[in-house]
């Protein structure tokens, strides 16, 4: 199975020079010019090590590279075109694993990018859902909010995975129903997963009088809202 690069990059030349040289060296490569939309392909592709510039639009990269390194083992190595040592000194506190200054040779990109991947345990394959700063691993059944582990009960979990599986999208109580305790329609469901959610929300939402994450559409169910990743910072 080829391995998979993620170049986070918003210089569409050097994009292109980096996924060229990958590419043809057998692997797969996916790219993104903002720390957003990178953070979601990591969260929803099988990557296996990052490339990723410091000085992003928006989020820049070491802002990434920190909450890489707060979910996930996965190499990275950072790029910057700045040419100061508290740079340098920042990528690797935050955990970053390689560190090359621009104007760089490809081939000394590809070598260290190498010798990364040798070293590096095989990640397992996990489907993580993110909104904000929360964050669901259906994998492993964990839930954190900004990197602090979260405590569901079997019941809670399961109903925020159905939510999870239909992010930004109404879910109704019957399905939740359906989902969690095998039953599409009984009488007193409705109010038994109107219980669950308002517990669901006491553990996930910062205020859960003012929730942000799992909002009532009124007479239709409930929906886990999709949350800029900019949101959680």
């Amino acid at each position: 199975m080829r391995q998979t690069i993620m170049i986070i990059e918003d210089d569409p030349h050097i994009v292109s020079l980096l996924a060229y040289v990958f590419e043809d060296e057998g692997y797969s490569v996916l790219s993104s010019a903002t720390a957003e939309e990178g953070w979601d392909l990591i969260c929803t592709q099988q990557v296996d090590l990052v490339i990723l510039d410091i000085n992003l639009p928006g989020i820049d990269g070491l802002q990434l590279c920190n909450r890489i390194k707060e979910h996930m083992v996965l190499p990275v190595i950072m790029l910057s075109s700045r040419d100061k040592d508290d740079d340098v000194i920042s990528g690797l506190e935050l955990g970053a694993d390689d560190y090359i200054k621009k104007p760089f040779n490809h081939r000394e990109v590809l070598l260290r990018a190498g010798n990364l991947l040798k070293r590096a345990p095989e990640r397992d394959e996990t489907l993580l859902v993110t909104t904000g700063d929360l964050m669901i691993d259906l994998t492993k059944e964990r839930v954190s909010r900004s990197g602090t582990v979260l405590e569901l009960t079997p019941i809670e979990f399961s109903i925020l995975r159905t939510l999870a599986e239909s992010l930004d999208r109404i879910v109704s109580w019957q399905v939740i129903c359906s989902e969690v305790w095998g039953s599409r329609d009984w009488e007193g469901g409705h109010e038994l997963v109107k219980v669950n959610i308002r517990r669901l929300r006491k553990k996930i939402e910062l205020d859960p009088s003012e929730p942000v994450y799992i909002m009532n559409a009124w007479g239709r169910g409930y929906r886990l809202l999709k949350l800029e990743y900019a949101d959680s910072l």
